[in-house]
């Protein structure tokens, strides 16, 4: 098994570099984390709770954006790569054999990744300590201690992620007929499944727990917790992101006319159809936007009712807790949208040929791409945006602030930009490349 498993890897590797660099993302930002409580050890209150305290904020942030960018990287190779594991069954490979390899495979990717993701933490964390901590004297003049005994926990921590991730289409893998596979090139996404459900009905009660201490709680203490509110609604909402995108998309893309131009009508079909199969492109939009608009509309909100309470030195963040923060989730977020509309590039190539060979002027079909682009984008920001106005609601409840105040969406659309950006990069080069060759070549290509 392990040697199918290797050897698979090795010939496909081109499949598998996403992930991979995913879970480089995921190693850095872990190694981080260790490197700052090791640092934490070496000194005395309080600046060993300030270090401390910033490693948890870290990993709290983080781990939200790192669980569904993860999940969405796994599934999304395992899908890839479901033409090979059909195969592997008609050759009397049995489906557990199958799910176990998948498994395996999904381990070794996610340890290899780690590994190099925390060497590059261990060669950053000292020249870059002084600079993240800038806006802290008292803690950008310590000395940064990085414990390499630390990091086998964070290995082990990004391979049960990535394992938890991928189980679903692990297991996908090994209980489709292969003749389907083979007769069906792109898989069908699940409805609701039961797991997504009981992760989703956890999580809302986990967050009407935490809006009762808020709202139980006095001034202070509610400012200061009120900040796990963001990651927590976001966290709640990626469990039900492809019914509340699906439903996004089809309720605002309706209000453009579909019949009067036809690059419009192409977009929402292709958007439509690739969001029936995955949402791996709007999830990273959606949770870079929702953490970050999020914890600024709660803090924006927290200084505003204190300030009105007489409070003269009430602040928002500096720059060294926005980048503890929100630094990983973002880079995750960054990470997770390239790898998916990358993965889906070579089926976009077989689209835009398949169009042109019926006629679709190449005009229409980059207009189309830009669109198609746009709307992703704009759908993810919306979603995102219902996380911020819900979370920003909790929490001016609590203060007994009215609902909107404090709302700003401004930081977190600078996320909706670098996301459209990557979208559109991933749209446009395919379907250009696609337009500069016969459109018979590319079809008998991609069918390979």
């Amino acid at each position: 098994m392990i040697r199918l498993a290797l050897s698979d890897l090795r010939d496909h590797a081109v499949t598998w570099v996403g992930a991979f660099f995913v879970a480089i993302a995921c190693g850095c930002i872990g190694g981080w984390i260790a490197f700052l409580q090791s640092t934490a050890g070496s000194y005395a209150d309080p600046l060993r709770t300030a270090l401390q305290n910033a490693g948890s904020m870290m990993l709290v942030f983080s781990l939200v954006a790192a669980v569904a960018v993860l999940a969405s990287a796994a599934n999304l190779t395992v899908s890839a790569q479901r033409r090979s594991y059909a195969l592997w069954q008609l050759a009397n490979v049995k489906p557990r054999m199958v799910s176990a390899v998948v498994l395996v495979q999904l381990a070794v990717v996610a340890i290899a990744g780690a590994v190099c993701g925390t060497l590059l933490a261990a060669l950053s964390f000292e020249p870059l300590f002084p600079l993240v901590f800038g806006s802290r004297d008292e803690i950008a003049q310590l000395t940064p201690y990085a414990e390499l005994s630390f990091l086998p926990r964070v290995w082990l921590a990004v391979a049960g992620v990535f394992l938890c991730g991928g189980l679903r289409g692990a297991r996908a893998a090994g209980r489709t007929p292969p003749l389907a596979v083979l007769r069906e090139p792109e898989p069908k996404r699940m409805g609701m499944t039961w797991l997504r459900a009981a992760a989703f009905a956890c999580l809302v009660v986990c967050t009407c727990w935490m809006g009762s201490i808020l709202i139980g709680s006095g001034v202070d203490e509610a400012f200061t917790w009120s900040i796990f509110m963001p990651p927590l609604v976001v966290a709640t909402l990626v469990p039900v992101a492809p019914l509340v995108l699906s439903a996004l998309l089809r309720a605002w893309t309706s209000l453009v006319p579909q019949k009067r131009w036809i690059a419009w009508y192409l977009a929402r079909r292709a958007a439509r159809f690739g969001l029936a199969a995955s949402s791996s492109v709007e999830t990273p939009v959606m949770v870079g936007f929702g953490l970050v608009s999020g914890v600024f509309s709660v803090v924006a909100g927290g200084v505003a009712f204190l300030k009105d309470q007489g409070v003269t030195d009430a602040s928002g963040l500096d720059a060294s807790a926005a980048l503890l923060m929100l630094g990983g989730p973002v880079l995750l977020c960054a990470v997770g949208a390239a790898v998916s509309v990358v993965m889906s590039s070579r089926s976009r190539s077989r689209d835009v040929a398949l169009l042109s060979a019926v006629g679709a002027r190449p005009e229409t079909l980059v207009a189309a791409a830009v669109c198609e682009a746009f709307i992703h984008t704009v759908t993810a920001t919306l979603t995102g945006a219902v996380a911020t106005i819900a979370a920003g609601t909790i929490v001016n409840y609590a203060y007994g602030w009215p609902f909107f105040a404090g709302l700003t969406f401004g930081e977190g659309l600078v996320v909706s930009f670098a996301g459209f950006a990557l979208v559109l990069a991933a749209t446009l080069v395919p379907t250009c490349m696609a337009l500069g060759q016969d459109a018979a070549v590319v079809i008998a290509a991609t069918q390979e």
